[in-house]
């Protein structure tokens, strides 16, 4: 049977190079202490303890960490001690160490596992899912509102959250300029949650990195396909998509068309269109819901030219019907 005094013989020794990213921190006839890194986010100590009668009996593991979530550290113990008592009567440091590690280099969402549970409690609703693969480090959302919906991707690195989350529409019954709005919009909110701003603002506190799983799944999912199934255009106060998502059209040029603009408001193509075109311009068209101003690909006219060309339109039509009333006497 072996010894303990064989055993920590051989960790002195042997550790170190058998576990990548260990560091052998103390061993001595009580326990032995190491610490396992992989990124800044995914390290951890382990306090291993030897009792009496080792190695008869199985070691025991307390797992601590200032970056993992406590259910985490707990898992790890758990699995640790598992795999210790598959080996009573032989070494169990250097086999408790390596499955540790593996368990570190195969879940890539260890260090979000509390943005997870918060979008399967708060965001996600009955008949929406979420598919997670650990060792791939990506997850698919699968939302749907009024027979809407759409799948989303998001994946990280191993270097999460220093690294932001990547988000990919994988399908969708939205307007597809619409759909793709809401991911450049998400991969815009994952960066800034990396990336401090050019100009900071007056004031502000100083910029620091922050998690942005949590906050992207919140605006795709609660601000944009919970949202606007539900949402009246701006200017008519109807329901902007159809009740039947097969109705929704794809015509960029179709009244019934859902237009997003910056504010993050929406309108039917007709009726934006009409109130692009009409008075007053100055200062740029305002929305109607929140007073900002109204920026968008399709009506990129100034104000001075706008007032410019519904004088003209108004003109014509004007000489229009003064022509038609003559024509009528």
């Amino acid at each position: 049977m072996a010894s303990l005094e064989q055993e920590l013989g051989r960790l002195r020794r042997d550790l170190e190079g058998s576990v990548e990213g260990l560091e052998l921190l103390s061993a001595s006839e009580h326990s032995v202490q190491v610490k396992i890194r992989k990124t800044e986010h995914k390290q951890l100590r382990l306090l291993i303890m030897f009792p009496e009668e080792y190695p008869k009996k199985a070691l025991m593991v307390e797992v601590k960490s200032k970056s993992l979530p406590d259910r985490v550290m707990k898992l790890i113990e758990n699995i640790a001690e598992k795999e210790a008592k598959k080996l009573l009567g032989q070494f169990q440091v250097s086999h408790v160490c390596s499955v540790v590690r593996q368990f570190l280099d195969e879940n890539m969402f260890i260090v979000c596992a509390a943005e997870l549970d918060a979008i399967k409690t708060k965001l996600l609703s009955d008949g929406d899912e979420i598919k997670i693969r650990q060792k791939a480090g990506s997850f698919l959302l699968n939302v749907h509102q009024n027979g809407y919906f759409m799948n989303v991707k998001m994946a990280v690195s191993d270097d999460y959250p220093r690294q932001s989350v990547s988000v990919e529409c994988k399908e969708t019954n939205f307007p597809a300029d619409l759909a793709a709005m809401f991911i450049r919009q998400g991969v815009e909110l994952s960066r800034r949650c990396i990336v401090p701003p050019a100009i900071p603002k007056k004031g502000d506190p100083p910029f620091q990195e922050k998690p942005s799983i949590l906050p992207v799944a919140e605006y795709i999912v609660r601000d944009c396909i919970k949202f606007y199934p539900v949402t009246e255009c701006s200017i008519c106060q109807t329901q902007a998509f159809p009740p039947d998502p097969s109705n929704v059209t794809q015509d960029i040029r179709h009244e019934q068309y859902v237009e997003y603009v910056y504010c993050s408001h929406i309108f039917h193509h007709k009726c934006l269109d009409q109130y692009m075109k009409t008075p007053p311009f100055k200062g740029g068209k305002k929305c109607p819901i929140c007073g900002k101003r109204i920026f968008h690909e399709k009506w990129k006219e100034s104000p001075a030219l706008a007032e410019q060309r519904w004088a003209l339109k108004q003109a014509k039509e004007r000489e229009l019907s003064e022509v038609t009333d003559f024509m009528e006497m």
